[in-house]
């Protein structure tokens, strides 16, 4: 089994740009691949800068400094010929991303193993045509990378022992925790988030309160953030895409069908969250506190139990000890316990 030490990351994204910055504290040579539209010059002043600081302050030693000043920004794809892991964070469009495996795949040495951060995407779907035997698969981090210590690791039936074992002792060498998926029960956390986008927008749909009084009783009584402007903040586009993904295979797809068709048409109308200015919110947001409404209790145990329901489920789906996956959940939703404590 070999040991990773060369790493390519491409993407300069806030997942690409967040996996680069944490990984930059192991011992690993990174090459980070921006896109052709980056100032990889001004990148490069401002890492050298970093790292010179760095050095100033003590922070590091002149052996780490040393070794730091092997990091490569870059535009060019040619620069990762060395890696013996690549992760892949760019947009979440198949095409894309097929594309850019294809192309490195001539470039890449054929033991190197590919993986892909997509959140809604599985590595099998992103397979090299051909005879190429090149070994893929999901490392999908979570943002903030640095603050959440979970990461899915999602296994093709095409993967080997030895790429399974070398990705597992990566994610153990960089010191983050991980539960490992199969490709039917890929994204675990993000459907069981989706589960509960899914209720609360139909008890919204239904009348039973508005998008803002709904987050407001999800923060002040489940998660430090809301259903709805969580969506805003990932993009509309990105979430509708990502939805369609997870619920493709649902032999129950249409239960999910009026949250997907409410945000299809707030795309079509240019409303894709905060980027625009315009989602299910408006932005900026009043910071005034709407009265919650006269069933708010009936509201939060209903989303309570939809998302205990759907924690237990999917883990047992999935295989996960519950341990591992009280942890991930604990982490993906910011909570001091999780549904099984």
């Amino acid at each position: 089994m070999f040991l990773i030490s060369k790493i390519g990351i491409i993407g300069e994204g806030k997942m690409g740009s967040g996996i680069f910055n944490y990984l930059l504290d192991y011992p690993f040579e990174l090459t980070w691949v921006c896109s052709p539209q980056a100032d990889t010059d001004k990148l490069t002043r401002q890492f050298a800068k970093r790292i010179n600081r760095s050095l100033d302050a003590g922070i590091i030693d002149q052996q780490r400094f040393d070794s730091l000043k092997q990091t490569t920004l870059t535009r060019s794809l040619d620069d990762l010929k060395r890696c013996n892991l690549i992760i892949e964070a760019v947009p979440e469009i198949p095409q894309l991303k097929r594309e850019l495996f294809a192309g490195l795949d001539k470039i890449v040495d054929p033991a190197a193993i590919f993986t892909s951060n997509s959140s809604s995407i599985n590595p099998s779907r992103l397979a090299i045509a051909g005879n190429s035997r090149r070994q893929l698969a999901g490392l999908h981090f979570f943002y903030p990378v640095a603050l959440k210590n979970i990461v899915e690791f999602t296994v093709t039936e095409e993967i080997t022992e030895e790429t399974r074992m070398v990705v597992e002792t990566f994610l153990k060498t960089i010191q983050r925790r991980f539960i490992t998926l199969d490709e039917k029960n890929s994204f675990m956390l993000n459907k069981i988030f989706l589960d509960l986008q899914n209720e609360a927008f139909l008890l919204v749909h239904a009348g039973h309160c508005s998008y803002v009084q709904m987050d407001q009783l999800v923060k002040t009584h489940l998660f430090p953030f809301g259903i709805f402007d969580f969506c805003d903040s990932v993009g509309l586009d990105t979430m509708l895409w990502s939805v369609m993904n997870y619920t493709a295979q649902y032999p129950h797809e249409s239960y999910y069908s009026q949250f997907i068709n409410a945000l299809s048409e707030l795309v079509s109308q240019g409303r894709l969250g905060m980027k625009t200015q315009r989602g299910f919110h408006d932005y900026p947001m009043e910071s005034e506190v709407v009265p919650p409404p006269v069933n708010a209790l009936e509201i939060v145990n209903h989303l309570r139990q939809a998302y205990l329901s759907s924690a237990k489920r999917f883990t047992a789906l999935a295989h996960i000890p519950m341990d591992d996956a009280n942890h991930a959940i604990k982490e993906y939703f910011n909570l001091d316990k999780g549904p099984f404590e």
